[in-house]
């Protein structure tokens, strides 16, 4: 009874919540692992990277402690110069700041060390470090009374000499004691690696036989949704895909192509070689982001290339009526966008405001952030549109009515199809008109989406 229950339970879940059941199961047991790992790779780390600390901290005494501390005190007797006025009559350290500096650091291993061997000899160090401090007051003291000479250098010799080699002796010796640790460590890695492994493999045995019976299991049972949500998906793709290839029909025309290559041969006939190759130039550039390599996602960077392109080649039609201005900040040029947004877009801005405005006017497109989103401007000055026009014309961009490949507004609608199934019906086009002053439609996609992984 408890096994149908359990079943009916998994049966009535979604295929995301199922999915996220196999994927959880497989999941923790490997986060545990990992934890695990990553646990004792932090601690023995810590006990090697301690152990070489405490080394090196020891081992800058152990090579220079001894030869400064006998040098100070040997300027002291033979110049007969007290500790206090060392430094500012000769420049040198004052020795009790020498050992104050040693003593701070064997404080500090004394309490660190990994060896018990090593902590005895920082106790003796220490011990040493506080005799050592006597046997230079004593000196101190006496050339302050102004005291012989030959009894200075006799305590130099016979104390303060023998107590640094003391010292750095012992020191040495903790260095020897504390470096043997890390033999211990690795030999203490070692064998849990080999635990470890031991460990792993077991769990792996009895994780992978768990695991394919639960496939088994989960796999009849998410089978039929999934072919359901393949098919839709299947379906969704298609659409796109003959809206993508009427988009490349609708921009390879006759007429365009005609007229571009008419221009090609009127500029050439005038002797017009530079103007020949940048028109040819454009042409080039234009279909190759038109076809993109069978992408459906390019960069704002290949979008402009693309639609300026576009602009260039119009402009030799339309070189005393079309001026046009991009302004799109650095920051978005590596975003990604659906290809071929913006020449539908840019087109019917051309025919359809500028043409039919006297004088010409100039297109403008921008970018800029909007919440967590982002919006692309297209704005013309041309002729505009009337309310009603501009309504119909948002219709058909929302695809709330069905434009023909053979109407002004199929580009537009054709733009817009493609960004609500991509993004969601949040997202398209706004349009935005007055007649007689010109036309905006902005462009609103999502940030998150957009982003170049």
């Amino acid at each position: 009874m408890a096994k149908d229950q359990k079943a009916n339970i998994i049966s009535g879940l979604s295929v995301g919540k199922k999915l996220t059941v196999m994927v959880m199961v497989m999941l923790i047991p490997f986060t545990l692992i990992t934890v695990f790992l990553l646990y004792n790779l932090y601690r023995f780390g810590n006990s090697y990277n301690l152990v070489v600390s405490n080394v090196a901290i020891a081992n800058q005494y152990n090579l220079e402690f001894r030869e400064k501390y006998d040098a100070v005190l040997y300027q002291m007797v033979a110049r007969s110069i007290t500790k206090d006025h060392i430094n500012e009559e000769l420049g040198l350290i004052n020795p009790d700041d020498m050992t104050s500096s040693v003593r701070q650091s064997f404080d500090s291993l004394l309490t660190c060390s990994t060896s018990p061997n090593a902590r005895k000899i920082a106790e003796s160090v220490l011990k040493l470090l506080s005799t050592l401090d006597d046997r230079c007051n004593d000196i101190n003291n006496n050339i302050i009374e102004g005291g012989s000479y030959d009894v200075n250098m006799s305590a130099l010799d016979n104390d303060i000499r023998v107590i640094t080699e003391l010292i750095q002796e012992r020191i040495s010796e903790y260095i020897y004691y504390e470096a043997g640790s890390m033999e211990v460590i690795r030999a203490a890695m070692d064998a849990e690696r080999i635990r470890v492994i031991r460990f792993i493999g077991m769990f792996f045995i009895i994780f992978f036989i768990f695991v394919l019976l639960l496939v088994i299991y989960l796999s009849s049972a998410i089978t039929q949704e999934v072919d359901i949500l393949v098919g839709e998906v299947k379906s969704e793709q298609i659409n796109s895909r003959n809206l993508e290839l009427k988009l490349l029909q609708s921009q390879i025309n006759p007429h365009f192509l005609y007229n571009t290559l008419d221009n090609i041969v009127w500029l050439s006939e005038g002797g017009r070689k530079d103007d020949v190759t940048g028109i040819v130039t454009s042409l080039s550039r234009f279909f190759r982001t038109t076809l993109s390599g069978g992408l459906d996602y390019i960069t704002i960077k290949q979008e402009i290339s693309h639609i300026e392109s576009y602009l260039q080649i119009q402009r030799f039609r339309y070189r005393d009526i079309l001026n046009y201005e991009i302004d799109i900040p650095e920051e978005f040029l590596g975003y990604r966008i659906i290809k071929m947004t913006l020449q539908p877009v840019v087109e019917n801005a051309l025919y359809h405001g500028i043409k039919n405005k006297r004088g010409g006017g100039t297109i403008k497109i921008s970018m800029h952030h909007l919440n967590n989103d982002l919006e692309i401007d297209v704005e013309d000055d041309g002729i505009g549109m009337k309310e009603i026009d501009t309504l119909k014309l948002q219709r058909l961009a929302d695809g709330l009515e069905k434009a023909r490949e053979d109407n002004a507004g199929f580009g537009m609608a054709n733009v817009g199809e493609r960004m609500r199934l991509n993004y969601g019906d949040n997202y398209g086009l706004k349009i935005k008109s007055e007649y007689g002053k010109g036309t905006i439609v902005k462009i609103l996609f999502p940030k998150e989406s957009a982003i170049v992984e």
